[in-house]
């Protein structure tokens, strides 16, 4: 029995059709998802549903020995069926796929962790697979995935340009279905309450949905301040932000202001190397006077020299405009700040998510 039998047979429904929408019509697909968005789950399970007249292959670029042209083409190959010695790993490979379309009408590639390759041999990898396709135009498809979108200034770019999905939240049913098998494996009973908390605390994003089932199950309150503060749900955080996916990014994977996403609340994961001199010093007395209402004087002289606000008379419009841009580096709603908060008259509040260290 494989893995992928477990699941529900309408996984990731909304997906799925749109790429057996795509395939069908001879089309490639791109696959966009941030850390933890699931992309390997879904091309595993996808490469074992059945699509009519189209045949689907798993390509997995983690297992590549190395990141080269010619290890990538002689793994597809070697994952079509063809384990002979080649000379040519390109030119066998073409054989191997007109060999391949001889018995079925279409072949799909799955081409999970895409990017990962392509960074390493991107002028190879990207002008050869547009070739293949281009030789065998609506029978060859790809689906790849990827964290960011493929490089738009590339030919290979051009096949994803109408079919580019991005990976967010999964839907209710198969959030609810991911948890309650998490109970299952553990032993517990989780009643609907439970799950309701876990699903409005995840968003029913994959890697902090399982986060939170982990640090529930040893014992964490669902409370967003004690989950923020757990390892399991720490570790995922810090793992999301180590790739610095922007604000379109976020919104393009329904994250934006996410609980457990805020940035800016600890220093051991804040960037703070994209910060101007004055955004650091503003930066550093807020993280010293955490929910602490901080007065406009008191931030002007921690942020201005004395000599600078005696000569120029520093303005509150000029911490104000620090604030506003130190917001949109550490916020992920900076119109809906959850950390630097505005006190009418007086200043402002910074309330960290987790207490700095």
């Amino acid at each position: 029995m494989s893995t992928w039998d477990a699941y529900p047979s309408d996984y990731r429904n909304r997906e799925i059709q749109a790429i057996r929408t795509a395939t069908r019509a001879g089309e490639c697909v791109s696959l966009v998802g941030l850390s933890g968005s699931g992309k390997s789950n879904l091309l595993g399970f996808l490469a074992q549903q059945p699509f009519e007249g189209i045949s689907l292959r798993l390509v997995d670029c983690n297992r590549l020995v190395e990141f080269t042209a010619a290890a990538f083409f002689s793994f597809v190959r070697h994952t079509l069926g063809d384990s002979g010695e080649a000379a040519d790993e390109m030119a066998a490979l073409e054989v191997t796929i007109s060999r391949h379309l001889e018995l079925t009408p279409a072949l799909c590639l799955l081409l999970d962790r895409f990017d990962a390759l392509a960074e390493a041999v991107t002028p190879a990898i990207f002008s050869n697979l547009r070739a293949l396709r281009d030789a065998h135009k609506y029978a060859l498809t790809y689906i790849t995935a990827t964290r960011r979108p493929l490089n738009p200034h590339t030919e290979l770019a051009e096949l994803f340009f109408a079919n580019t999905i991005w990976l967010g939240a999964l839907s209710e049913s198969d959030a609810r279905w991911n948890i309650e098998r998490y109970a299952q494996r553990k032993g517990l009973k989780w009643d609907k309450n439970v799950i309701h908390q876990i699903l409005s605390l995840s968003w029913g994003y994959p890697s902090l949905l399982r986060a939170v089932c982990e640090a529930h199950s040893a014992g964490c309150s669902l409370d967003t301040r004690a989950l923020a503060d757990h390892p399991a749900v720490r570790r995922r955080v810090e793992e999301f932000w180590a790739d610095h996916p922007g604000e379109e990014e976020l919104r393009c994977s329904g994250l934006t202001g996410h609980p457990l996403l805020v940035r800016g609340c600890s220093p051991e994961t804040m960037d703070t190397t994209q910060f101007t001199a004055k955004e650091n010093l503003l930066w550093a007395y807020f993280l010293a006077h955490p929910d602490q209402v901080c007065e406009k004087d008191d931030l002007i002289r921690a942020v201005w020299s004395e000599d600078k606000i005696y000569a120029r008379g520093i303005r509150d419009d000029s911490l104000a405009q620090v604030v506003r841009r130190l917001r949109e580096k550490v916020e992920a709603d900076p119109s809906n700040p959850r950390l630097i908060h505005t006190v009418a008259g007086r200043g402002y509040r910074f309330t960290p998510e987790w207490e700095p260290r």
